[in-house]
């Protein structure tokens, strides 16, 4: 995937205090004076996941990493009470370990979760935001319902088990996602996404962190975006959602978008990944914002 995608990685393992976890980060670009680009990933995908739109960010230094629990990094399960704390805490804890003060963060998903409450808490460490798709629990957006039904007790468990397996599970999943038409053209991604369900140490964090922000009736309140969490993002943000994300159209979205004091919002014709059908047209908007 990091090599269809043209990108030349330095893959690394760093010693996170908090929460104690080996985390497996990748860099690619040049160094300089300039805050690199830290591409953050959602709930059950892993840093190259990104890869698509890394790929167009050629001679720029970057930064993304597995979250714990995904990809190389050591295993953790995610809880309703932690889950929060954690993503930021672990984003912390990679900047200092790479040496990076400052940065322009890039979330996709859970990512930009992650980089709404990271530029709120650590607003010194984030010179802009991006978003690029929806975002869990904000406000205006819902669960898809086959999501909703896989927090049921024992019915969720049920449609597990029958739920397919490998790439025709990825395809599966795309189409929920908005997705269908756009993964065709990336088996690279599929493969590599696949791939890392398979592995049961990542299937393991991605169900509990399924479950740690989903319920049958919505977004667990404790992990929804709050009003004065958005209100708390003084940086420069742009905001790149997809204008069929099952999550959450724009016009749902729109009012929360506009509660970050200086937040840019554009859609693109996707659903809730955009990178994989307009990766260029993503990237031309980061880099303009830049």
């Amino acid at each position: 995937l990091l090599e269809t995608s043209g990108l030349d990685v330095q893959s690394r393992f760093v010693e996170l205090e908090t929460p104690r976890v080996r985390t497996h980060v990748l860099e690619s670009g040049p160094s300089g004076d300039d805050p690199p680009l830290v591409f953050v990933h959602g709930t059950a995908a892993f840093g190259a996941f990104l890869a698509p739109l890394m790929g167009q960010f050629e001679g720029t230094r970057m930064l993304t990493f597995d979250r714990p629990g995904y990809g190389l990094s050591d295993g953790f399960v995610y809880t309703e009470s932690n889950v929060r704390k954690t993503v930021v805490d672990v984003l912390e804890g990679v900047l200092d370990e790479m040496g990076v003060e400052r940065a322009d963060i890039v979330g996709h998903s859970m990512g930009g979760h992650t980089g709404i409450l990271f530029a709120g808490i650590h607003p010194e460490r984030v010179r802009r935001l991006f978003i690029v798709g929806s975002v869990p629990g904000f406000p205006g957006t819902r669960p898809p319902t086959p999501f909703r039904v896989l927090t049921v007790p024992v019915l969720g468990g049920i449609i597990r088990r029958v739920q397919k397996s490998g790439e025709a599970g990825v395809y599966d999943m795309a189409a929920v996602f908005g997705e269908r038409d756009a993964i065709r053209n990336h088996p690279a991604f599929v493969r590599a996404v696949a791939a890392h369900e398979a592995a049961p140490k990542s299937a393991l964090a991605g169900r509990s962190e399924f479950d740690a922000l989903i319920s049958i009736r919505g977004w667990r309140r404790p992990n929804r975006i709050r009003d004065d969490e958005l209100r708390a993002v003084q940086q420069p943000t742009t905001v790149i959602w997809g204008d069929h994300d099952p999550l959450g159209r724009p016009d749902d979205v729109r009012r929360g978008v506009e509660l970050i004091p200086d937040a840019r919002f554009e859609t693109v014709d996707a659903g809730h990944i955009p990178f994989l059908a307009h990766a260029e047209r993503c990237a031309a908007l980061i880099r303009e914002s830049r």
